[in-house]
């Protein structure tokens, strides 16, 4: 038990930093003897629960990260999107979800609103997607095409289509992506057509709402 406790004091040592802690503050911070506190450092970075840096700092690793944006699924931008998502899922009866940028090479489905169908998308709420090749990735990117999204059918996993469009913040940087997941052979012609457009319709006001509660909670 002392060594649970010793790296989960560790673990809050380096979460509640913005640009990471050196070994030398990370265990004075915890009370322990620098080669204690490096011991269970390196443990907790093996299991991807923290990251070092190029100076040495130690910040929150990717699985950190995961586990984060998975807890916090009902922050205000994953509040705000869920009739969004709801409307979506309703609407083209496919699954739409909410991402987020987890890290540099991956994003994080924050929220989704199921299809009625009995042929879906499976959920992929709190998993890691690729952003390399995805549309998610391009969204979150913001390299759309002209009306807005984007498009990307096999990239991630066989037989789905997505349709993804950027959620930009209100300093104009993308915030997250809204997107729309379901078998190739429905997402297609017609069908495609009307996703492209809805998702970026939504994606449209939920950037605008939450742009409005973000000024809202600085005020």
């Amino acid at each position: 038990m002392r060594a649970v406790d010793r790296a989960l004091r560790l673990l809050v040592s380096v979460a509640e930093t913005d640009d990471g802690i050196s070994l030398a503050d990370a265990a004075r911070r915890t009370s322990l003897a620098p080669s204690t506190a490096l011991r269970q450092l390196r443990g907790l970075e093996a299991a991807g629960f923290v990251a070092r840096t190029a100076d040495g700092r130690f910040t929150a690793g990717p699985t950190l990260t995961r586990l984060g944006r998975r807890a916090a699924s009902r922050s205000s931008l994953a509040v705000l999107a869920e009739p969004h998502l709801r409307a979506l899922a309703s609407d083209l009866e496919e699954s739409a979800y909410l991402a987020v940028r987890s890290d540099a090479a991956h994003g994080v489905y924050l929220a989704q609103a199921p299809s009625p169908l009995a042929i879906r998308h499976v959920s992929w709420l709190g998993e890691l997607v690729p952003l390399e090749g995805s549309a998610l990735g391009a969204a979150l990117e913001d390299r759309v095409d002209p009306d807005g999204v984007a498009v990307r059918t096999d990239a991630v996993e066989a037989g789905v289509t997505a349709v993804s469009a950027p959620v930009h913040g209100p300093g104009g940087g993308v915030v997250g992506a809204v997107s729309l997941l379901g078998p190739a052979f429905r997402l297609r012609g017609p069908a495609l057509a009307a996703a492209r457009g809805q998702v970026a319709l939504h994606a449209t006001a939920l950037a605008g709402e939450y742009g409005g509660a973000a000024a809202r909670s600085v005020a």
